[in-house]
């Protein structure tokens, strides 16, 4: 009697084994295969399709020039920064304007300050004073003349420090779309996969929409820096405006001062 029982349970068992094994080892591959193309993002980079990976070399370049723009408006903002305070503070003590003047040359072209001085300089020593009233303009006189000198320098200077800032504008602005379009090539290819192998599977789909993912973050990392950049140093250029035009009007001021000064002391 136990020796009928006995085979019969046995046989049941290998039967069950025989039939649940192959299934089983088929999910259990699937799994695997699933696990291996979503585990490591650095290996969906590498294994991306041609066309999103174009779109991420082209994102990796614009975050270059981001980085590099960012680093040199720091150093000219910087560097200019530096050599205006020490060029105001030796100008305070500068004994007549031919000092003054040579304290602004020697601060050379990294001053901004030190250049409006040098032009004011130009237009006082160089234009003829009675320009005007030869051309029969009474209003315009040498002050007249100066603030307008002034003016333009004050717009070239601002010129010079927002040089490079539209194309850190530019990378800020265009960097997120670049990456929605490698995103939706990606999940496109995700698509055409799965009509290609009939098939819906996480296997199937993962690998396209993952590398889709990725190309979005990398726009966003290469957008989010020069967005912040670019607010940065306008706000900064700003600041540098407002002073440089209250330094030129002080230079008017003491221009216009000095030409009613001799009336004066002549009556006294």
């Amino acid at each position: 009697m136990w020796q009928g029982v006995v085979p019969v349970a046995t046989g049941g068992a290998e039967a069950v084994g025989l039939a649940t094994s192959p299934a089983a080892a088929a999910a259990a591959e699937q799994g695997a295969r699933a696990a291996a193309t979503t585990l490591n993002p650095w290996d969906l980079i590498l294994d991306a399709g041609p066309m999103v990976t174009g779109v991420m070399l082209v994102l990796l370049a614009a975050s270059v020039v981001c980085w590099a723009i960012v680093v040199a408006k720091l150093v000219q903002l910087g560097t200019s920064r530096l050599r205006s305070r020490s060029f105001l503070k030796q100008l305070r003590t500068a004994i007549d304007d031919e000092h003054a003047t040579e304290l602004a040359a020697r601060a050379g072209g990294l001053s901004p300050h030190a250049r409006l001085w040098l032009a004011a300089r130009h237009e006082q020593e160089v234009r003829p004073q009675d320009a005007g009233a030869a051309k029969g303009e009474p209003g315009e006189g040498p002050t007249k003349r100066l603030e307008r000198t002034l003016s333009k320098a004050v717009d070239v200077e601002v010129t010079r420090m927002e040089g490079w800032l539209s194309l850190l504008a530019t990378i800020g602005s265009a960097s997120p779309f670049i990456g929605l379009f490698g995103t939706v090539w990606g999940i496109m290819s995700s698509f055409i996969n799965i009509g290609a192998q009939e098939s819906a599977s996480l296997a199937v789909v993962a690998p396209g929409i993952a590398e889709a993912l990725i190309a979005t973050a990398v726009g966003l990392v290469a957008a989010i820096p020069a967005v912040i950049a670019y607010n940065a140093f306008v706000r900064r250029i700003r600041v540098w405006n407002e002073d440089l035009a209250t330094f030129a009007a002080e230079l008017v001021n003491q221009e216009d001062a000095k030409r009613s000064a001799p009336p004066a002391a002549a009556v006294g």
